[in-house]
């Protein structure tokens, strides 16, 4: 029972996504907003007790729609990192960044997309340190990460709203030059992002399609 009133639920939410949806123009821009769960990858030379942040991001983005395919740049501002505890010393990674994601998308059911590539991010706060509360900033200036998630545009149901949900694995180490015990650390950005995007290239039609009509 539980099942079939989940595959329900699903097929509702989609329809409901799906219809009266206003077809993509070619080109679309618009800011963006969410929330960064993020935590480090490391390797198993040193034990440690990790911990996730809850960071957040914010900028643009822009859009280009061929068919079922699309290609996203953005550029955000955002903030990564975690938290180690290493022999009970506890040290937190801040990581700010400029970041510069491109992505490729795919639409296999309308109003959906699937979506990967890279993003490259400079970082703002390298080498930096906060007195003796030991947050750090990244070793080194820049980061490379993939990226790998869904976008489901909700245009007419939400008024030209996307929601984006994303994995992104860091390619980088962020503190090669670090040392613990004469052992390089070796620390890799990964992230679950929930965002939010708004298409205001997409207003107008919107708004001659839904708006108030003038006598």
């Amino acid at each position: 029972m539980l099942k079939k009133s989940f595959i329900l639920i699903g097929l509702i939410f989609t329809a409901f996504l799906s219809q009266a949806q206003i077809k993509p123009r070619f080109f679309e821009f618009g800011p963006k907003a969410g929330i960064n769960v993020t935590g480090l990858a490391t390797l198993d030379t040193i034990a440690f007790d990790k911990k996730i942040a809850f960071n957040y991001q914010a900028g643009v983005f822009t859009r280009f729609n061929v068919g079922k395919f699309s290609l996203q740049p953005e550029f955000i501002y955002q903030t990564k990192g975690g938290a180690t505890t290493i022999e009970n010393i506890s040290s937190k990674y801040a990581y700010k960044y400029l970041s510069t994601p491109v992505l490729i998308g795919v639409t296999p059911l309308k109003g959906i997309y699937l979506e990967t590539g890279m993003e490259y991010s400079w970082s703002l706060n390298q080498k930096s340190k906060k007195g003796q509360t030991n947050i750090y900033g990244p070793d080194v200036k820049n980061d490379k990460s993939w990226i790998i998630g869904t976008r489901i545009n909700m245009l007419d149901a939400f008024s030209l709203f996307s929601l984006n949900l994303r994995y992104t694995q860091g390619l980088t180490n962020q503190m090669p030059d670090s040392k613990y015990k004469v052992t390089p650390l070796d620390f890799r950005n990964r992230a679950v992002q929930v965002s939010v995007t708004y298409t205001f290239s997409e207003y107008w039609r919107w708004q001659r399609k839904y708006g108030v009509k003038k006598k």
